[in-house]
C-alpha cells in the first residue's frame, strides 16, 4: 500500500469511529445490549448461498487453494491463476483442471488431470490469509428483468454440496461482519457517501440477524441466498475502503421492534414517498414494525393526498422536493432515470400481457381502483371487450406487464381513439415496492448533511437502533 492509500485509509477510519462517537443515539445503543443479550453470539457465522442446483462450476483462485473434506482431509491444492472445474456426475464430484470443453464436461473418463473428489460435501479455503477465490457468471436478479451473471470473487470458505437431485449448491461460510462487506457495495453502490453506507450496513446487519435467529431464508445448509429474495451478497468483487469502513463502524448495530431484529427492507427509489408494508405485502401485515411508516421523503409533509387519483397525477407530473429526486439531491447517475419515467405499450402487448391471467380481449382501459398512501396502486382493474381482470397488490400489478413496471406508483394514458387504443402511455415514479429504506433517498439525505442514525429514523420510524454484540 502506498503512502497515499494509507492516508486515506487513516482518514476513513478516524471519520467513521467518528459517526458513532459523536452521535448520542448511537451511544446509547453502545451503552444498552442488554435487550439484545444473547440473540446471536459476538460477530456469528452466516451461511450463504452463492450458486444453486448446478452440475459444474469453474473456480479461479487468485491465491493457492485448498480443497478439503468436511473433516478437514486434503484432497488436492489448487495453484495461483489456474482455473479448474468442479464436475458432479454420477453422484460424484470431480475436479478438472484447465479450461474444459462442453463435450468434456460430459464425458465420464478421469483423465486430464482430473482429481475424484466422492460423493460427500468439499470445502475450498485459502491456505493464505485473505486469499481470494474467483467464480465467474455467477447469476443474480434470478426472476427479474434484470436477470444476468457476472463474475464474482469471495474469501473465506466455500462449500460445495451436493444437492441430491444430480446437481450441487455452493455456500460460502464466513463471519457475518465479513458477510456485510459483500452486501454493502452492490446494495446501494460503493461509491454512495460514507453516512448511507453506514445506514446500508446496518439495515442489512438487521436482515441477516433476522435470518440468523428466524430462519426466515434458510435452506438445506445456509441461513440466506446472495440475491434480491434476501439481500445481495457478491464477496469481496465490489469492496472499497469506504464500504469496508462503513461495516467497521457500525459494528453490532441492528434495527429493533418487540426485541427482535427488523427485517430491514428496502428499495433503489420510492418515487418521494414510502409505503406502508399492509399495501404491498397483504402475507406480511402482521410486521408492525412496518404499520404506518409511509411518509414523505423530504422536510416537512406532503401537500397532496397521493391516494386520491388527481393528486397521485399531479405528484407523479410534479418535480417534489424529496430526498430521492436527481433534480435537487446530489445522487448516483443509476439512479437519475428511476425517480420518473415514462413507458409505452402496445394494446397489443398488453392485451397478450393480461391474457397470461385470464384472456379478456383486446384491453381498453387501466382502470386504478385504490392506492396507497403513497401513491401505490393496491388495486387496479384491465378492461377488455369480453370482461374485466382485477388485480392486487402493487406487485402483481407490475408483474401483470413483461418487464414488469418499476413501481406501482403510475398513471396509464390512452394514445390513439379512446374508445379502441392503440397503446398505453404508463408514467411513473420510483422504482421498488417502497417499504422501509430508500436507496436514492439515503443518499440524497448524506450529500445533505444527515448522518446514519438520521436516516435510519427517517425511514425505519418505528424501530430503535440497538448494539447485538
Amino acid at each position: 500500500m502506498n503512502t497515499s492509500a494509507s492516508y486515506i485509509m487513516k482518514s476513513i477510519g478516524m471519520l467513521a469511529g467518528l459517526i458513532l462517537s459523536l452521535s448520542p443515539a448511537a451511544a446509547r445503543a453502545q451503552e444498552s445490549p442488554a435487550s439484545t443479550a444473547g440473540l446471536v453470539e459476538e460477530n456469528p457465522i452466516i451461511r450463504v448461498l452463492i450458486v444453486d442446483s448446478v452440475t459444474s462450476m469453474c473456480a479461479a483462485p487468485k491465491t493457492v487453494w485448498q480443497v478439503r473434506t468436511l473433516t478437514g482431509k486434503t484432497l488436492c491444492e489448487l495453484k495461483a491463476d489456474e482455473p479448474v472445474t468442479i464436475i458432479l456426475t454420477g453422484g460424484e464430484l470431480r475436479l478438472d483442471r484447465g479450461a474444459r470443453s462442453k463435450a468434456a464436461e460430459a464425458a465420464s473418463d478421469q483423465g486430464g488431470g482430473a482429481v475424484a473428489l466422492g460423493r460427500d460435501p468439499v470445502v475450498l479455503e485459502s491456505a493464505v490469509k485473505g486469499g481470494v477465490l474467483g467464480i465467474p457468471k455467477v447469476p443474480y436478479g434470478v426472476g427479474w428483468w434484470w436477470e444476468s451473471a457476472e463474475d464474482r470473487l469471495y474469501e473465506g470458505r466455500i462449500e460445495v454440496r451436493p444437492a441430491g437431485n444430480g446437481k450441487f449448491i455452493v455456500v460460502a461460510v464466513l463471519p457475518l461482519e465479513d458477510y456485510l462487506r459483500g452486501v454493502v457495495p452492490p446494495e446501494i453502490g460503493a461509491d454512495s457517501p460514507l453516512e448511507a453506507q453506514c445506514a446500508q450496513a446496518v439495515a442489512a446487519r438487521s436482515a441477516a440477524a433476522l435470518a440468523l435467529t428466524s430462519q426466515i431464508y434458510a435452506g438445506p445448509h445456509y441461513n440466506i441466498c446472495s440475491d434480491v429474495a434476501c439481500q445481495a451478497f457478491s464477496g469481496v468483487t465490489k469492496c472499497t475502503a469506504l464500504s469496508d469502513a462503513a461495516v467497521t463502524a457500525t459494528r453490532g448495530l441492528v434495527l429493533m421492534f418487540d426485541g427482535k431484529p427488523v427485517s430491514a427492507y428496502y428499495a433503489s427509489n420510492c418515487g418521494g414517498f414510502t409505503e406502508d408494508i399492509r399495501n404491498v405485502w397483504p402475507d406480511r401485515a402482521s410486521d408492525r414494525a412496518y404499520w404506518n411508516t409511509a411518509r414523505f421523503d423530504g422536510e416537512g409533509t406532503c401537500a397532496r393526498d397521493l391516494a386520491k387519483e388527481e393528486d397521485a397525477r399531479k405528484w407523479i407530473d410534479d418535480s417534489p422536493e424529496v430526498f430521492c429526486n436527481p433534480s435537487i439531491s446530489k445522487v448516483p447517475e443509476w439512479s437519475k432515470r428511476n425517480f420518473r419515467w415514462t413507458r409505452e405499450v402496445s394494446a397489443d402487448e398488453l392485451t397478450s400481457f393480461v391474457a397470461r391471467t385470464r384472456d379478456i380481449g383486446r384491453v381498453l382501459q387501466i382502470r386504478p381502483l385504490k392506492r396507497g398512501p403513497s401513491g401505490r396502486l393496491i388495486e387496479a382493474e384491465f378492461r377488455g371487450e369480453n370482461g374485466a381482470l382485477r388485480v392486487g397488490p402493487e406487485l402483481a400489478i407490475r408483474q401483470v406487464f413483461n418487464p414488469p413496471l418499476k413501481s406501482a406508483v403510475f398513471v396509464a394514458d390512452v394514445k390513439g381513439d379512446p374508445a379502441r387504443p392503440a397503446a398505453f402511455i404508463i408514467k411513473g415514479a420510483g422504482w421498488g415496492h417502497g417499504v422501509g429504506m430508500c436507496q436514492t433517498g439515503a443518499i440524497g439525505m448524506a450529500n445533505a448533511g444527515k448522518t446514519c442514525l438520521e436516516i435510519l429514523k427517517h425511514y425505519y420510524p418505528n424501530a430503535a437502533v440497538k448494539k447485538l454484540y
